[in-house]
């Protein structure tokens, strides 16, 4: 509608104006002055009203449309701080094992948390300390998926609390949050990382060079190409959560098997180039409780959350080892 006025009065000024002057050109030759400075004044009158008159509309017309561009915009903002603030929350039940000290045994315990769609495992956990029981033992760091330290069983699966939504792994409002079953247990939700940690130094996880002196003092870097990095990278996004080991079904039947997240390592290093401890790295670990000891269940690769593949590393291992046994043989 604001459009077609516009046009309108474009048009008007465009044709009206002109008129006016031509009949002001007859009349000032025919020796009507009056007439001919009247027919001036209107002119002149119209230009302005019509000028005045077609840059509101134009002005309004943008601002218009200005708004109807915006305006879908502006309710999905309101939507999302809505949904952020209060009118998306849910009461959602926590059960948490944990050990009893007086039954000598684990123990269901049931919080009651508010949560809307941005709420992980972990933030309800802390809520939990927070407001309603500040003896629930917690171990976390970073929050965001890189430092591992919030490792716990939720729904039977081993995964990172603090990448888990709650309403992802929420079944009739409930989840079941309970520790790490391939670790001891020190309290609640904390369970101790010291094997763990012995298991992954026991491999040496570093790269090897004969001239010690270059750790220090190389004069230039070791180049690699593109497709040398992509051998052994995929593999160093380790960040040593322990959901590996505690998916591991070998694991957990046999505490002697080293477990996923070392033999993974032990092939990261031997696959890069820059690394010249060779054979022997595999040699090390070409044992039942090494790489041998791997019954391929694959759970560890399916549990990692950086989409390390310890399952198919400990399988390029037994590849290299069986390379490495026929270089013997026919040597």
């Amino acid at each position: 509608m604001r459009a077609s006025r516009f046009m309108i009065l474009l048009y008007a000024s465009l044709v009206g104006v002109p008129i006016l002057l031509y009949l002001r050109i007859i009349s000032t030759f025919y020796g009507m002055y009056l007439v001919s400075t009247v027919l001036l004044a209107l002119a002149s009158l119209g230009l302005i009203v019509f000028g005045v008159i077609g840059f509101a509309e134009v002005y309004i017309h943008k601002r218009h449309v200005a708004e109807e561009v915006a305006m879908p915009l502006r309710m999905q903002i309101g939507r999302q701080v809505q949904e952020r603030t209060g009118s998306g929350t849910k009461m959602i039940d926590i059960v948490v094992n944990r050990f009893d000290n007086e039954n000598k045994a684990m123990r269901n315990e049931v919080y009651k948390v508010e949560a809307d769609k941005n709420t992980t495992v972990l933030s309800a956990l802390l809520d939990i300390r927070s407001k309603q029981d500040p003896t629930l033992a917690v171990r976390y760091s970073c929050r965001m998926g890189i430092c591992g330290s919030c490792g716990m069983v939720i729904n039977g699966k081993p995964s990172l609390a603090c990448e888990t939504n709650v309403f992802d792994k929420m079944a009739d409002h409930e989840i079941t949050v309970e520790p790490m079953y391939g670790h001891p247990l020190l309290k609640d939700l904390v369970t101790d990382f010291d094997d763990f940690f012995e298991r992954h130094m026991s491999v040496d996880p570093g790269l090897y060079r004969h001239d010690k002196r270059e750790k220090y003092g190389a004069k230039e870097p070791f180049k690699l190409s593109r497709e040398d990095i992509d051998k052994f990278l995929p593999y160093s996004y380790c960040i040593m959560c322990g959901l590996c080991l505690d998916a591991c079904p070998v694991v957990n039947s046999n505490p002697e098997f080293i477990g996923p997240q070392a033999l993974s390592q032990v092939y990261r290093y031997h696959a890069d180039k820059a690394d010249q401890k060779g054979v022997k790295r595999l040699l090390e670990v070409d044992t039942l409780d090494g790489v041998w000891g791997c019954e391929f269940a694959g759970a560890c690769s399916k549990v990692c959350p950086k989409g390390v593949d310890p399952a198919g590393a400990i399988q390029l291992l037994k590849g290299e080892l069986m390379k490495d046994m026929a270089k013997k043989e026919e040597g």
